[in-house]
């Protein structure tokens, strides 16, 4: 995403990837934006596409020629028949037209460690750098990491005439030499020049060049490094995504936490001020300042003169519309981040670039996510995945990011059978690619837990929120928002197994927890509380469920927004809180709001526009209405039945519900069915001594011993 010219660097990654840092770091020193491809024989597929994209997108090659032949198409190239991957990234530049720079190493040059070749090979790259030798005046034989260092210096010269139009870092050029300017006034005046002292000068002058440069990096690396950490987990606060950002620039630019939260917003306020600085520069220095109007602004100046630039500049275009797309979404403006994520979507070409095209369309997918379009973003995250695992591989960091985003989008659509799946795919994958206590594969532990509470399986999910409970408190402490979040899982399973005071009893501490961890507004927090109300609701603490319901309501409505669709469970159970108060007028135009909103946001089948419906039968039996009572909960329990399956603990109680509504109606054969259904699957699934299964059974009963003529039994959970 970065503005400056790119140099790509080729080299055999086995042999010389210490070599290749080296080149990088004297390139970025000198204002360039090193690009590389790692290529270590295990990819699968053919990578000269991604290479041709990302050398058109550069100034110019630098290639380190050593021993090592490395790894080879799938198939022998059209143009310049049996090559490397390495010696084909040189090849095709020059075909290009494009500068290439040949740093020749001697036999002598200290290399990585790595496996030798075989004799095959071993000729092959003998013959190559016969080639490159022969070219004189294009080589430099080098046999020691100072004298790669010094070559690339002694570019300089070539480097500055290929920028061709793009304009130079010159604000922090600029400001680099005032500073040295001033600092060797300073050390110098009213000093003898020893070589003690000239050497004390040249380090501090190196050290300041050095923070110069990496400020400047974290300007460019900011919004696209935010976003990253941004989308590793839903629902963090502002203030914890911007210190998990400076945490991790932190680490990439090797500065000091607190000195860098310093100096990075002043350095970003002055770049975005000065006129020498290219508008693109400008816009990643004031989304740094949080100046997020400015930033999309300026963001979209720069895409317009990319694409108006001759050539085109589409890749420079496409990285200024997700800088203008992120400021959007910033502004909490989902519609504008859309809107510049299509703009950008436009540029790239799926057959041309697919993994071009897959960032993009993730970018997308995950705005969807925010807006709670679920069913598009899942369509475009399978897209994206598929082409992830065929460009990069299953392992790579970004396939198993699209894969954990599709689950949780399949979660929130209520397809658990799917989400288990894929939670239980990316699981495997970074257990073995992270390890089992690394902070991604425990937040996938998490989110299977609550995928198997969604099925009906809460003692399998109990089991496992207890041991990732011990673990994140080992690795996170107590009071992490990650540890408190698993806690507050484990709340729900145990108030799904009819727990319910050991159910309130863990939440009650995590609410605390998270109120002063997160804040009292953070979702994570509203969440507990919402799980809290059907708690206190299903211990028949009606009157203390319908006020903490009607409180997160108005928390969620600010937060998120009345339509997000979060909202529906909040409702739900404050309608029946007031259907259990009594308040049957106030229920049922709750549950029909509650039934409107599922259905726009999540779509008719989902299981809480489901469970929605169902509560609205009950409702309707407590009026008196019980024809349209079974009329609703036949339609319902058609979908229930084919969605969630027969022994979902949604299935079972809809048909508890009906079999009530049923003997209220006379039709004392059929309840006696449908009871017979619900307590069967209740003892089988839910256990014997689970309530819900002792109500179906008394129901069932009563329905056996004396015809159903008794008065009715309350039809909820």
């Amino acid at each position: 995403m970065s503005p400056r010219p790119a140099i790509f660097i080729s080299a055999v990654s086995r042999e010389l990837k210490s070599a290749r840092q080296l080149v990088a770091n004297t390139l970025t020193f000198l204002g360039y934006e090193p690009d590389w491809q790692d290529v270590f024989g295990t990819e699968e597929g053919d990578l000269r596409t991604m290479l041709r994209r990302r050398i058109d997108a550069g100034k110019g090659v630098v290639q380190l020629v050593g021993n090592c032949y490395g790894a080879e198409p799938p198939a022998i190239d059209e143009q310049f028949g049996r090559v490397s991957y390495t010696q084909y990234e040189a090849l095709y530049a020059k075909a290009k037209g494009k500068k290439v720079w040949y740093l020749f190493l001697d036999d002598t040059f200290p290399t990585d460690p790595h496996e030798e070749e075989d004799r095959e090979k071993q000729e092959l790259q003998s013959a190559y750098r016969t080639r490159v030798q022969a070219d004189s005046h294009l080589y430099h034989p080098l046999s020691t990491r100072e004298g790669v260092e010094a070559s690339v210096l002694k570019l300089r010269d070539d480097l500055t005439r290929i920028r061709r139009g793009v304009r130079r870092w010159a604000f922090s050029v600029a400001v680099l030499l005032m500073l040295i300017a001033a600092l060797c006034i300073w050390l110098l005046e009213g000093q003898q020049h020893s070589s003690e002292q000239q050497r004390q000068t040249n380090q501090q002058l190196q050290e300041l060049k050095e923070t110069v440069a990496k400020l400047q990096q974290g300007v460019y690396s900011y919004a696209e490094i935010q976003n990253e950490v941004r989308q590793e987990q839903p629902g963090q606060k502002p203030e914890e995504i911007e210190q998990r950002t400076y945490e991790e620039l932190s680490k990439k630019l090797g500065i000091d936490l607190a000195t860098l939260k310093e100096q990075l917003p002043r350095f970003a306020e002055e770049l975005k001020k000065a006129p020498n600085a290219t508008t693109y520069e400008r816009a990643n220095a004031a989304y740094v300042a949080k100046d997020y109007n400015e930033a999309e602004r300026l963001a979209l100046v720069a895409a317009d003169e990319a694409q108006r630039a001759t050539p085109p500049k589409s890749a420079d275009a496409i990285n200024a519309f997700e800088l203008a797309a992120w400021a959007a979404e910033k502004r909490i403006e989902y519609a504008d981040a859309l809107t510049r994520l299509r703009a950008a979507e436009q540029l790239t070409d799926r057959n041309r670039d697919a993994l071009e095209w897959a960032r993009v369309q993730f970018a997308i997918g995950w705005v969807l996510y925010d807006e709670g379009q679920y069913r598009d973003a899942e369509s475009i995250l399978r897209e994206v995945l598929r082409e992830r695992e065929r460009g990069l591989g299953p392992e790579h960091p970004d396939t198993i990011l699209a894969r954990h985003r599709l689950a949780i989008v399949l979660d929130y659509e209520g397809k658990n059978a799917a989400a288990e799946t894929e939670y239980r795919a990316v699981l495997m994958l970074e257990e073995k690619v992270l390890g089992p206590e690394h902070l991604d594969t425990l937040r996938t532990r998490n989110n299977l837990a609550g995928v198997l509470v969604r099925q009906g399986r809460y003692a399998e999910a109990e089991t496992e929120l207890r041991a990732l409970i011990k673990v994140r408190q080992k690795v996170l402490g107590p009071e992490h928002p990650d540890t408190l979040g698993a806690r507050s899982n484990l709340a729900v399973s145990l108030f799904f197994q009819g727990k319910y005071a050991e159910a309130e009893t863990e939440l009650g501490p995590v609410i605390k927890l998270e109120e002063k961890v997160l804040g009292p507004e953070h979702p994570w927090t509203l969440s507990a509380r919402t799980n809290l109300g059907e708690v206190l609701a299903d211990q028949g603490k009606y009157v203390e469920a319908e006020t903490e319901d009607r409180a997160v309501i108005k928390s969620k409505e600010k937060v998120l927004g009345p339509e997000h669709p979060e909202m529906v469970d909040t409702r739900i159970n404050l309608a029946d809180a007031l259907a259990h108060e009594g308040k049957y007028v106030e229920a049922e135009t709750e549950c029909r709001a509650a039934i409107r909103l599922s259905q726009k946001v999540l779509g008719p089948e989902n299981y809480l526009t489901l469970e929605a419906r169902a509560d609205l039968g009950e409702v309707l039996v407590q009026e008196g209405r019980h024809a349209e009572a079974e009329e609703e909960y036949r339609a319902v329990l058609k979908l229930q039945e084919k969605t969630l399956g027969l022994e979902n603990p949604d299935t079972l109680r809809t048909w508890f519900d009906l079999a009530v509504c049923l003997r209220s109606e006379g039709h004392v054969q059929e309840a006696s069915a449908f009871a017979q259904r619900a307590a069967d699957g209740a003892r089988k699934i839910l256990g014997l001594e689970h309530p819900s299964t002792k109500k179906y059974e008394k129901l069932l009963a009563e329905l056996q011993a004396n015809g159903g003529q008794r008065g009715e039994v309350i039809g909820d959970e």
